[in-house]
This record gives C-alpha cells, structure tokens and sequence, in this order.
C-alpha cells in the first residue's frame, strides 16, 4: 500500500504539489497499484481554514474516509502546534522527539506556522509497523512531512519539491532527510542537490519525474484574434505573478529591451497575482507593452501558450515546473533563467530553449530567436518531444511505485 501524505488534498485544491498528487494517485490507482490518501480537512494554503472559527480550523472538507474517483482518502483535522512549537502529540509522547537542542529556534517555529495535524500524526504512528504500508510525503517544509517522516522512517519516502532555498538547508530538514528511506525527485538537478545538501547516496533517490497531461492542443491563431495582436511578437509567462517568480525582473528586462530595441512587441503575463507596473518603472506610455491575463480557463491557456514567439521562465526556485513543459507541449520554445539549475538543465536536456543570467543575454537570446522563425520552430519542436518522451504519468507511476514498493 502507497499512501501520500500531504497537508491538503481534492479536486480544488490549489498548488503544484497538490496537482502533482492528484495525478500521481490517480494513475497508480488506475494502473492497479494499492494507493490511498491522508490530508487535512483543509482546502490548500489559500484557505487551510476559514477565519472566525476557532484557530482558523473550519472544515473545507468533512474529516473521516470518503472516496475521491474510487481513490480512498482520509481528511484529518489540522491543529496549531503549542507554544513551544511542538505539535501536541509528540508533546505527550517526549521519548519520540527529535533532538531539539541541535536545531535552531526559528527552524522549529517555521514547522510550528505551518499546518500540522495530530490526528494524522497518530494515524501514522499506528500504522507505523504495518510492512505492506508505504508512506509518500509532500512537499518537504511541511509539518506533515517532517513529524509524519520521524514516526515511521524506514517506511517513509520523500517526494519532496526541493528548491536550492535557505529553508533547505535548515538542519531540521537534514535531520529528515538523512532519516527517510528514500526521496523521490522531479528532476536530475533536484536529485543533485538533496546528494550536495545532505549527503544521500544515490541509491536512496530516484528520479521519477513529473507528468503533464499531454492531451491538450492549443489554437495560437485563436488566442491572437482574441487579443487583437496580428502578427506582433508575444512573449509569454505563466505562474504566479510574484517575487518569488521573479517577475520584477521580466518586467524590468521586458522593460528595458523594449525601450532598446522599439517596435512591437506585447508581453503577456497570466496566472495568479496582481502586476505593479508603477513599481517596474513602466509610465502610461508603456502600457500596451503587457498584457495582463491574470488567471486563464485550460483551453485558453493552452491557446496562449500555442501564440507565444516565446516562453519564458525566469523562475530561480524550481523543482520541475509544469509551466515549462506545457509551453513546450504547445511548441513555444524557452528562455529560461541560467540561475535556476532545473529549468536550465531541462533546457540543455530537451535542446528546447536558451538560457539567459543578465540582461545583456536576454536581450541577445530575444533577437536571435525573434529574428529565425525556424530556430523558433526547432527549438519548439525540440521541447515538445521532450515532453512526449518524459512526462507521461503512466512512466512516472510505475518508477515511483516501483522505487518505493521495490522491498515490500
């Protein structure tokens, strides 16, 4: 039995780890793998609960078993940890504590902002013992992961989303790490960096990989009309709209290689979050240069996607991005930042896409791919492949059951 352990889980549940789960646990249960869910009564970390109730702890869905397309899932209510930031649970239970003195105040007060549950923590513990049972934990900075990890850590697995970020080196997180039986990585690039952080020998990761839906077939024609954009060169992002996506720096390199350059050109911006364009230093005079197309329905999505010259992922804290290979899916070719080590290795993988680390080579990378329409299409054609030959979900399902299921 496979069990994903996350803090939120359903079919609106927003978030990548969330989606990655949905579509792991949907195809290992469609391929006859023995797979079951445990998440909080939360919806995601937009609404983990609903303010005016007591703790913020008001159920988005009911706790207990229910059955998610046949997919068995059991919701636990969340609860704040105390005020030493220790869930209650092992509160009680002392003997079961990791050694607190080795990590620092703020490390174990990050675990105690962040959703926790001792229902599910003493769900874990009672199954701790069971040999048929395995435990796949997500994303890795969650309570959920690092206390569920300590109860059973010769049945745990790490599918752990790791981003070269301060909160990775934390020593509680190589506590964790250096106690679960295996990780699972999204990337080649993930799994060096869990080896570089912690020291895991490359028999405990596995790189199963992501998947997409590769079904989708984007209509660029249909996205220009709708836009009244003609023939104008479109560059694309999609993702959150924020800093930690690095969109303060598209804009200003948007910004700057158009006052550069001149001519048109549109930057098209969609996903969640709002743009500052006062804050990039664009005046009214440059605002046809974005088009802001704030959070997009699938089909229009892909549509962009199929429109754009060219996408770009200026992203440094990535453990796959899905974005990227949607884009590719749709044959757009890349421009992603040299700084973030996934996207620039799944670039030089793929041949899909250049790679940019200031401005002067973003602007170099635009005029060679803006001025060849068939470096375009190469490129395009280069990712989508790719795409098709890596990120199917049934590929994915069999290495990551295979992997954790390989000593039952």
């Amino acid at each position: 039995m496979i069990t994903l352990v996350l803090p939120w889980f359903g079919p609106d549940s927003a978030g990548g780890a969330e989606a990655q789960a949905r579509d792991l646990a949907r195809t290992l249960h469609a391929a006859g793998y023995p797979v079951r869910v445990w998440a909080s009564t939360g919806r995601d970390s937009f609404q983990p609960g609903e303010p005016g109730q007591p703790n913020g702890t008001r159920p988005h869905y009911p706790s207990g078993h229910s059955d998610l397309d046949g997919l068995p899932v059991w919701r636990f209510r969340p609860a704040p940890a105390g005020p030493d930031h220790l869930p209650r649970f092992f509160a009680e239970r002392p003997e079961l504590l990791p050694p607190l003195d080795a990590f620092a105040p703020h490390e174990l007060a990050l675990l105690g902002s962040l959703l926790g549950s001792d229902e599910l923590y003493a769900a874990i513990w009672a199954a701790r013992d069971d040999a048929d049972n395995r435990f796949v934990f997500l994303p890795y900075p969650f309570p959920t992961t690092f206390w569920g990890t300590l109860l059973a850590p010769q049945r745990s697995y790490l599918l752990a989303c790791l981003h070269d970020e301060p909160y990775a080196r934390y020593a509680t997180y190589r506590h964790m790490f250096g106690l679960a039986h295996g990780m699972l990585a999204n990337s080649h690039p993930e799994a060096e960096l869990a080896r570089a952080l912690y020291g895991l020998p490359a028999a405990r990761i596995c790189v199963a990989g992501e998947g997409v839906d590769l079904t989708p077939r984007g209509d660029g024609e249909r996205f220009r009309r709708k836009h009244g954009l003609g023939d104008t060169p479109l560059l694309l992002y999609a993702g959150r709209r924020d800093e930690g996506k690095n969109i303060p720096l598209l804009l200003a390199y948007a910004r700057e290689y158009w006052a550069r350059r001149g001519g048109p050109l549109r930057l098209a911006l969609m996903g969640a979050g709002s743009l500052d364009l006062a804050a990039a230093g664009y005046t009214p005079s440059m605002a046809d240069l974005v088009l802001d197309l704030g959070f997009q329905g699938d089909q229009d999505k892909h549509d962009a996607y199929a429109a754009a010259d060219v996408f770009i992922q200026p992203s440094l804290y990535e453990s796959f991005s899905i974005v990227l290979m949607e884009a590719w899916l749709q044959g757009a070719p890349a421009l992603v930042h040299a700084g973030c080590a996934v996207t620039a290795d799944h670039a030089r993988r793929s041949g899909g896409g250049l790679a940019f680390g200031s401005f002067g080579e973003f602007a170099a990378a635009l005029d060679l791919l803006l001025d060849r329409p068939a470096m375009r299409r190469t490129l395009g054609a280069r990712g989508r492949a790719y795409v098709l030959e890596t990120c199917d979900w049934e590929t994915v399902a069999r290495r990551t059951a295979g992997f954790v299921l390989s000593d039952t």
